[in-house]
């Protein structure tokens, strides 16, 4: 007897086709097969549960990272580029994602997942013992690498389970996510409590990815390289020699350089000067010339394959829904907490801090328990897609018009725009996996939604956090100077706008003949510049919010009959007769 594996099986009478043939069944081993059909075994379990587990490890080096920044740029900067530490998270796991997915479908998963889960480990460390920005970018970077190996999680699992549970399966992993959901607030209280501070954070993802990658050693055992080519019996070599080197350069070469340049505009330089636009126009020439080489060259292995993009409702509408969810789910870990703390929680309240940058986790914990409770029973997931991104571009309209008296309703708002970012990705996840002629590139299809996910958080953040900047540092003199005005101050304004932009009782304390009163109205007024400024970044939100609206209507449902219990893969250790055929 030999195991499915990846290929399709089907019973036609005796004979059952396999990835070695059609092989004969008697009557009870075919009584068998149906009756086991459609049934998770406990090594299935145990492999989904080590997914699981690593889905948290990389959430907690995205999430609690991106919470702590402003400490960590206090403690080790000041640096202007410190919200790279976030951004590079997002770069790193977009590009890496999709070349994982394409990899680990001709090559196999299992060793992917271990290095993604060993690069959490190294960047953990590299982050805890970080002396300077630039090292705690690199941490970011190497979180990314690693994140994007373990992105590939979805599609691990639900190619392990029958088609008819992996929605159910997307609703789990969502489900799990409560710990995680947490980090903002772990962060924050090892922040005022734990001697380490901010450190501990990273020693804290040490851990978790840590007993990762012990987990899926243990546990996860998908198809090997060599049961993956038992009928073309390619080698390592041969694999090596067929790659898409040059799509691979352009594709990672062209995000880098447009991150970069969206990063730079408003900051560094301004946006109509040379060191924005130059970059612009090389990086989006870049991934031009990625559409045509993917398209026109006879490659074996296309990093982007062209006939999944020629599926627009099956497959390339998604593209688009995840590249704008991605834009609000990641970027609010990065612009809440700062705009929560500006606006509303004195600097020596770390706990509070911590509690209002929960407050996105918070929305994604609802979201858990309608993914595994709801939607695999409303079924209908087109139309939930949609319904959902609709009410999230409604409410970012709330969020716009938040002033600094507006504390419930930007609460309010905020979570409830956050349980309704999140489905919309797991749904398009599970939809795309179904819509598949071909159950081999789900790593590769599910890979490229991760990807323009992931992508469109890194835009996002880089976009976003440059157009904040730019707006309140327009913002702020004016409003510095209309609250000295009102209070009476006599002394050096130069001094006073310095140290607004500071905004602590230090800086305010070092200026001649300033009053209580002066402090206070500066204070006011900082907040004010903030207010307005995160005005313009849901502005922008909506607009993006529109375009997701308008490519939802065009996907398309899950058909009935694709929700069966067949099962695209089993594991290679998972040896039980209904899944076995005779030689």
């Amino acid at each position: 007897m030999a195991d499915t594996t990846e290929k399709d099986t089907a019973v036609h009478g005796e004979h059952v086709e396999t990835a070695s043939g059609a092989v004969t069944m008697s009557e009870a081993e075919q009584a068998v097969y149906h009756e086991e059909e459609g049934k998770v075994t406990l090594k299935t379990k145990l492999a989904v549960f080590s997914l699981i587990f690593m889905y948290e490890s990389y959430l907690f080096t995205l999430i609690m990272p991106a919470a702590i920044l402003t400490y960590i740029n206090a403690d080790l900067g000041p640096d202007s580029n410190y919200s790279w530490i976030a951004i590079s998270w997002n770069l790193g796991a977009a590009v890496i994602v999709t070349i994982g997915g394409r990899l680990s479908d001709i090559s196999g998963r299992r060793w992917f997942l271990l290095f993604g889960a060993g690069a959490g480990v190294v960047g953990s460390i590299v982050g805890a013992t970080g002396q300077s920005i630039n090292q705690m970018i690199v941490s970011g970077v190497i979180f990314g690498v690693g994140g994007g190996f373990q992105e590939m999680c979805f599609a691990c699992a639900l190619e392990l389970v029958p088609n008819k549970y992996r929605f159910r399966t997307m609703g789990v992993m969502i489900m799990a996510n409560h710990f995680s959901s947490f980090g903002p607030l772990i962060g924050y209280a090892f922040v005022a409590y734990v001697k380490p501070g901010w450190r501990a954070c990273y020693w804290w993802c040490f851990a978790w990815e840590a007993t990762a990658f012990i987990l899926l050693f243990i546990f996860y055992h998908p198809p090997t390289f060599e049961r993956k080519h038992e009928d073309d019996h390619k080698t390592k070599l041969d694999l090596l020699k067929e790659l898409d080197y040059v799509g691979l350069l352009l594709f990672s070469g062209g995000c880098l350089i447009v991150l970069l340049a969206l990063s730079w505009g408003g900051g560094q330089y301004p946006w109509k000067s040379a060191g924005v636009i130059a970059p612009l126009i090389v990086g989006f020439a870049s991934l031009v010339a990625l559409g045509f080489w993917e398209a026109y060259m006879p490659l074996k292995y296309p990093i982007l394959p062209p006939h999944l993009f020629l599926q627009w409702r099956k497959f390339t509408s998604f593209l688009v829904v995840c590249f704008v969810a991605g834009m609000l789910y990641y970027s609010m870990n990065v612009i809440w907490p700062r705009q929560s703390a500006l606006l509303w929680i004195p600097a020596n309240n770390t706990i509070t801090r911590g509690v209002y940058s929960n407050l996105v986790s918070f929305g994604t914990i609802m979201a858990g328990w309608y993914m595994i409770g709801v939607a695999p029973w409303v079924k209908h997931e087109r139309w939930q897609v949609i319904s959902f991104i609709t009410i999230q571009t409604a409410l970012i309209g709330s969020l716009a018009s938040v002033g600094i008296n507006d504390k419930i309703q930007a609460i309010v708002t905020v979570v409830i725009v956050s349980m309704t970012n999140l489905p919309p990705s797991p749904l398009s996840f599970g939809m795309v996996s179904l819509h598949l002629d071909d159950q081999t590139d789900i790593g590769v299809a599910v890979g490229l939604i991760s990807t323009f996910r992931l992508l469109g958080g890194a835009v996002a953040t880089a976009i976003y956090t440059a157009i904040q900047t730019t707006r309140y540092t327009q913002l702020l003199p004016g409003e510095v100077n209309a609250a000295a005005e009102s209070s009476g101050f006599n002394g050096s304004f130069a001094a006073l706008l310095i140290a607004a932009k500071t905004n602590t009782a230090a800086a305010y304390a070092k200026i001649p003949g300033i009053s209580n009163a002066t402090i206070a109205a500066t204070e006011l007024a900082v907040k004010e510049a903030a207010a307005m400024s995160y005005h313009l970044v849901y502005f922008v939100a909506i607009a993006f919010g529109a375009l997701s609206i308008a490519a939802a209507l065009t996907i398309k449902g899950v058909e009935e009959s694709s929700r069966t219990g067949h099962t695209a893969v089993h594991l290679e250790n998972d040896v039980h007769e209904g899944l076995k055929t005779v030689d």
